[in-house]
């Protein structure tokens, strides 16, 4: 019992801290347009877009979204000491990692979401029998009352178009060039010659054993450089892009949010404040623990 308390309260103070450390960075960072961000640690707000219209598709539901989580459980039935108990297992996770676009009205920027801290409020909720769901487009989410006759549950969060969107991290200006170079681009062009090999014999096995040797290939490493180095040339012409994504500090927490900063500023105040509240009973029940036994 006495260790259990000693991992509450670590558990409790940790959660503690890393919620305080988030209202803290919330509450005093300044709120920056995106035409006057400084490159770094950045707080942005607008709304979220596709990037040239390009919706992107929740697995599960097929809603289209800018963003999603989703997770089918498969329900266990299973006895222990006794008694019947049932639980659910994770059979399949999956979160997007599709850039999409935030605006401000006046300017734009690119946004990644890779292992970012998204806190959303658009969640659906579904149960079936099969472990895909065959029902789509989910308008809302099912009660529980479902769950009693379906051995799956399927959940989805989302980030729908045209929310509203506050965003903390790190913000860049990157290149074309910068984000590619040029053996990237040559290897790329060298995987899609290779996806059509008829073409790719058809084009370099001069000859004609039905077979590409070294030689040959290296005429195609030379031809797959110079297509390279104009594609990269092309990538060179084109603007830069601004792109908001997780910091390189890991102290630095990556937030995407559809609440209002003052509304996430509260969430975070709550949690710390139970947090800390969860500390100190941990602190105290262990004393009387220590006192008791000692």
């Amino acid at each position: 019992m006495l260790g259990m308390m000693i991992i509450a309260v670590l558990l409790s103070f940790y959660w503690f801290v890393r919620n305080w450390k988030r209202l803290r960075l919330i509450e005093d960072t300044p709120t920056a347009k995106l035409r006057s961000a400084h490159q770094g640690y950045v707080e942005l707000e607008g709304k979220g877009q596709f990037i040239d219209n390009r919706p992107v598709y929740a697995p599960l539901s097929n809603h289209p979204c800018l963003w999603y989580s989703s997770k089918i459980e498969q329900q266990e039935t299973f006895t222990e000491n006794g008694r019947t108990q049932t639980r659910w297992n994770v059979v399949y996770s999956n979160t997007s990692e599709h850039h999409f676009r935030l605006t401000d009205g006046a300017s734009s920027c690119d946004v990644d979401p890779d292992r970012a801290e998204v806190n959303g409020n658009e969640k659906l909720v579904w149960y079936g029998n099969t472990e895909w769901p065959v029902r789509t487009q989910m308008l809302e989410s099912q009660s529980i009352v479902h769950a009693m006759s379906n051995r799956y549950r399927y959940s989805e969060s989302l980030i729908l178009p045209g929310q509203a969107l506050y965003i903390l991290g790190q913000f860049s200006t990157r290149s074309a060039t910068a984000r590619k170079s040029l053996r990237d681009v040559m290897i790329g062009v060298i995987n899609e010659w290779k996806r059509d090999q008829p073409a790719l014999r058809q084009r370099f096995d001069t000859n004609r054993d039905g077979n590409i040797d070294q030689q040959e290939w290296e005429a195609a490493r030379s031809e797959a450089q110079a297509e390279a180095q104009r594609i990269y040339d092309q990538l060179a012409l084109e603007p830069d892009a601004n792109v908001i994504a997780k910091p390189l500090n890991p102290s630095q927490p990556f937030i995407i949010s559809v609440y209002p900063q003052t509304l996430l500023a509260q969430k975070f105040r709550r949690n710390s404040y139970a947090a800390l509240t969860a500390c100190v009973v941990s602190v105290c029940a262990a004393a009387w623990l220590i006192h008791v036994h000692g």
